[in-house]
């Protein structure tokens, strides 16, 4: 008799570090129902040892490549890579979540098992093909940012900002499921990997469908015209957890839309080209235009996230193996030098009536020369000044942009960067060149201010070094081209 049904012994060692983070999340969880009040610093130790397993495992599966779950979790060298920056960035963050809290009166329990499960969904989100599993991950990682967004007692701005995201995050699940829904139906299959090279009636549903699943990640990514939500949320959050939506969210949200470019080859090249460059045009120069007139560093820094969505954008438009090398490369370092931007002004949100106006960084250097040293290098690095790991970072999309002779996109991107000098300059002038408006004195500890200074300096060294990063990023991308 025919055997109907494929029996499949899961390989669980290829989940092990979302194992052990999802341990993790329900450890601190059940912690908070034994405790009436969490203990703070035993939450904290809890995640930090959780997150390091899950790195050291990380670190031993290197590049092991696997399928399991009837092919609804896949292991390969791009997961891996992206799993490994996701958690590092996570353990950062707790580096700094402790102090800022208290100082704005807000630290509660929830936080540490929110973040552990927001981890999980991003990890499964880069490690999946199956549409299902997406919805899931994407759900798990949406629902922890709203929640983590409105994490500010009595502040105004913190809950509209996340009611904002909320709406327009639900919008774009909506849109996403809508999406997989008429793929489904066009292909028979949920494996985004069957769906894009299958070749059947109809194919009306499949570009439906494919038009609507990327509009839902487009909202996430906060591409223009689908962005409305990202200053409003990143504004009002709390800082570390913009920090944490900019960098880390950009990895996890752009992770599904980098696995489909080299599936799009055989049916969809031209209308993938032409389609993407658009929106990455328009998403690099609004986000620069409207970043200039900002007086709200923290408002600027949210549309300058918004552009390098675009830059982004440029190397996905390619469809090539350079291409993807470029974006890999990009969204890594962008995730570093957000991340650590935003950090500073989290840093600078403990002084008395600070509210992250530009005329307020006049004259830092003068009461804190190291913080305002990293600041300039990680706005130097957001502009793409040599020999940071921004320049390499743009000079690679430039590169994948010439190879495929997108001239008139490389073009806009030259415009979009000479735009952005005109504020990242600004702030720079600001903090080296003018008189302080009032003396004032930080406060930081020790382990934050070594964490301001090793992300700078990777910046650099990054940067100065290319390889050091190159030669992770190369093998992915030729990895997911060779399937």
């Amino acid at each position: 008799m025919k055997q109907l049904v494929r029996i499949e012994i899961p390989n669980l060692v290829l989940l092990l570090p979302e194992i052990s983070v999802l341990i993790t999340g329900f450890l601190l969880f059940s912690l908070h129902l034994i405790q009436k009040r969490l203990n703070h610093r035993l939450a904290l130790w809890v995640s930090v040892v959780g997150y390091l397993v899950s790195l050291l495992l990380l670190l031993f599966l290197g590049n092991t490549k696997g399928e399991t779950l009837y092919g609804l979790y896949l292991r390969d060298q791009f997961s891996t890579l992206l799993q490994t920056f996701m958690v590092l960035l996570t353990l950062f963050l707790l580096v700094f979540v402790q102090s800022y809290y208290r100082s704005k009166g807000s630290l509660y329990s929830e936080f540490y098992y929110i973040l552990a499960f927001s981890l999980v969904g991003g990890m499964f989100l880069v490690s999946s093909y199956n549409l299902v599993v997406l919805y899931v991950a994407l759900e798990a990682v949406s629902i922890s940012f709203y929640i983590l967004t409105a994490l500010l007692r009595s502040d105004f701005n913190s809950k509209e900002g996340a009611f904002k995201y909320l709406i327009l995050g639900g919008l774009s699940i909506a849109l996403a499921s809508y999406g997989a829904g008429f793929m489904y139906l066009y292909s028979g299959s949920l494996d985004l990997r069957y769906i894009l090279t299958h070749v059947g009636e109809n194919q009306y549903f499949l570009i439906l469908g494919l038009v609507l699943f990327l509009i839902g990640f487009a909202i996430k990514i906060g591409a223009v015209p689908f962005h409305f939500w990202l200053p409003d949320a990143y504004q009002g959050a709390p800082t570390p957890i913009t920090a944490y939506m900019a960098s880390f969210g950009k990895l996890a949200f752009f992770a599904p839309v980098v696995r489909l470019m080299p599936l799009v080859q055989d049916h969809f090249s031209d209308a993938w080209v032409l389609t993407v460059s658009i929106v990455s045009a328009i998403t690099m120069l609004y986000g620069n235009v409207v970043a200039l007139v900002q007086k709200d560093v923290k408002r600027l820094l949210a549309y300058s996230s918004i552009a390098h969505s675009g830059y982004i954008l440029a190397g996905i438009a390619t469809a090539k193996v350079i291409g993807l090398k470029a974006v890999l490369y990009f969204l890594i370092a962008y995730a570093l030098m957000g991340f650590a931007s935003f950090m500073v002004l989290a840093l600078l949100e403990r002084l008395p009536q600070w509210e992250n106006k530009l005329e307020e960084f006049s004259g830092l250097r003068f009461n804190t020369p190291w913080l305002a040293l990293s600041f300039m290098v990680m706005l130097l690095a957001l502009l793409g000044v040599p020999p940071t790991v921004g320049f390499v970072a743009k000079a690679l999309v430039f590169m994948s942009l010439s190879f495929v002779e997108l001239w008139w996109l490389a073009f806009v991107m030259i415009v979009a960067t000479g735009i952005s000098t005109g504020y990242y300059l600004r702030i720079t002038a600001l903090m080296f060149m003018k008189e302080p408006n009032r003396p004032h004195r930080l406060e930081v500890g020790v382990g934050e201010k070594m964490a301001i200074v090793v992300l700078a300096l990777a910046l650099v060294l990054l940067g100065a070094i290319p390889i050091i990063l190159w030669s992770f990023v190369s093998p992915s991308a030729e990895n997911l081209f060779a399937r």
